[in-house]
């Protein structure tokens, strides 16, 4: 899940402190701006993502995370800078029993000794790569793409809030946020992609007609054209 922030405000000072062009052009008023959803949370231009753990890791296990991450970085113009030394912009702990993340900026909310991404999946099951392409794709400010406003799934939203409460224990709030509230047009969006490693599954049985989405494991090439929208290279 996305980790929301406690207080909208704070979120939006933290978006546009870190980066003037994640505030809508369109943005008419304060309380436009504070609205869910209606500012970018990108980090600023060729900075320096720093990136650490919250508990000693595997040396192996280390590395492959680091693996996966970059496969994110030839798309932006950040420098990702692994260093255990001194907490991260982005802190990861891989374990618990939740995969979340902040989204972009609103990691520089969270208490310095706090993770902002975790990684519940045990590194040897089959989901633990896509994972975290998933949850590090939130960190640099992606947004989940069945959220599309052109997404259009025919969700049979009855099943979907008993499936979800069965196997996640999710409230209706949290499947609603999370999967059934369309993103604001004036977000970045090019067009739809089932193939999007920021799209839900959309098992069959959970909608109303002939409609899925199967379980997508690699980072799509309109995933990386929208990082690169995001942040443009000189």
């Amino acid at each position: 899940r996305i980790r929301r922030p406690e207080n909208e405000a704070d979120s939006f000072h933290a978006a546009i402190s870190e980066n003037p062009n994640n505030q809508p052009a369109a943005a008419s008023s304060a309380r436009h701006k504070r609205s869910v959803g209606s500012w970018q949370k990108f980090w600023g231009n060729g900075r320096v993502l720093n990136i650490s753990f919250m508990a000693p890791v595997a040396a192996d296990l280390e590395a492959r995370v680091e693996r996966l991450i970059r496969q994110w970085e030839p798309a932006t113009n950040l420098s990702f800078n692994f260093d255990d030394k001194s907490a991260g912009d982005i802190r990861i702990f891989l374990g618990g029993d939740l995969n979340s993340s902040y989204l972009g900026t609103d990691a520089l909310l969270a208490p310095l000794d706090a993770p902002t991404l975790n990684i519940a999946v045990e590194p040897d099951e089959p989901e633990f790569d896509l994972t975290v392409l998933h949850e590090f794709g939130h960190a640099l400010g992606l947004q989940h793409e069945h959220l599309h406003p052109k997404a259009n799934i025919p969700w049979d939203v009855a099943k979907l809030y008993d499936y979800y409460a069965l196997h996640f224990a999710w409230t209706t709030e949290d499947v609603d946020h999370n999967i059934l509230t369309p993103l604001t047009d004036d977000l970045l969006t090019g067009p739809y992609d089932k193939d999007s490693i920021m799209h839900y599954e959309v098992p069959n049985e959970l909608t109303t007609e002939d409609w899925q989405v199967g379980v997508n494991t690699r980072i799509s090439k309109l995933d990386r054209r929208n990082v690169r929208r995001a942040y443009p290279k000189p």
